[in-house]
């Protein structure tokens, strides 16, 4: 368990335990190197450590069989000496199958999981922007709209977390040429979906061998048709067929984030037009009152009337006749 391999501190007390939020964590990905003591990743869990709660980035080694997944709250350990190194002990978190079962809100709704992280991050919807919100929602619309083939209900699925196969890029490592790990999900990999049946709660399925069929631009955010077993919510079947191509999906990223900057434009051409329409009243009383001290020193009475003419037909009241 690293250093506190014993739960303990240095000088014999028991470390102190608390829960934390999942800022951020990947899954470990399958396939090439094991999944040894050597192998870890970067997390961040927001958590009171002893100095206030705040957020807390560490890394940790990972676990075939668990992992965490953003918005889950978890039991992390720290030694309150040392409140900037905190562990997770894997021992008391069940594993991924077994959390998918017990239907963990993380995984069922992850949607409703990245609102609480970034509600716990001060961020407003404003800051995190809705098209990705807002494809699930028009998606499930459509499946509420649709009728399934006898013994299925159709349904909108989304991946709440998955591992991903690693796989070799580049040149031949017998030949010399430079390589690199990839994480690919279109090949099998454990995963958990969370499954949106209209009108239904939300519920987490673990699929121990899924793959993505399309090339997905954001997996984790994707809404996926699917159609589910009426008398097995566990037989999940997605439709392929119906998600869009990845150059499709590229060009709604586009066209959303299009529609996003014209309408914080519209946003503040209409904040300017209320300031100014606020102003305004200010504005023409100041330089009408600035026109009338003009005039106190016009004593020519045509001077006077052309002045009084002009600051009319340009809107300024100055009060004569």
């Amino acid at each position: 368990m690293g250093f506190f391999r014993k739960q303990q501190k240095s000088d014999g007390d028991e470390a102190a335990r608390t829960v934390g939020l999942v800022i951020e964590a990947p899954a470990p990905p399958e396939g090439g190197p094991g999944l040894g003591p050597g192998t870890h990743a970067h997390v961040r869990v927001q958590a009171d450590l002893g100095t206030g709660r705040r957020v807390h980035e560490t890394r940790i080694r990972l676990s075939e069989e668990h992992w965490l997944v953003l918005g889950m709250d978890v039991e992390v350990t720290f030694d309150p000496g040392r409140p900037d190194r905190f562990e997770i002990d894997w021992d008391r978190v069940p594993s991924m199958a077994a959390r998918a079962v017990a239907n963990d809100p993380a995984l069922a709704d992850p949607v409703a999981a990245r609102r609480k992280v970034a509600h716990a991050m001060g961020l407003s919807r404003a800051d995190t922007g809705s098209a990705r919100t807002e494809r699930v929602e028009h998606a499930l619309q459509r499946a509420g709209e649709q009728t399934g083939p006898a013994g299925k209900l159709r349904a909108v699925v989304l991946i709440a977390t998955i591992r991903g196969r690693r796989r070799i890029v580049g040149d031949d490592p017998q030949g010399g040429g430079p390589t690199h790990d990839q994480i690919t999900y279109q090949r099998p990999s454990a995963a958990v979906l969370a499954v949106n049946v209209p009108g239904r709660a939300p519920y987490a399925v673990y699929a121990p061998k899924f793959k993505c069929e399309v090339d997905l631009l954001e997996p984790l955010w994707m809404p996926l048709p699917a159609l589910v077993s009426a008398a097995d919510p566990g037989d999940v079947e997605i439709l392929w067929d119906e998600v869009p191509s990845h150059q499709a999906q590229l060009a709604d990223r586009i066209s959303a984030s299009h529609a996003t900057q014209h309408a914080r434009a519209s946003q503040a051409d209409e904040m300017r037009a209320q300031i100014d329409a606020g102003l305004a009243p200010q504005m023409r009383q100041l330089a009408a009152d600035n026109a009338k001290r003009a005039l106190q020193y016009v004593q020519d009475p045509k001077m006077r009337k052309m002045l009084i003419d002009q600051y009319r037909a340009a809107g300024i009241d100055v009060g004569e006749d």
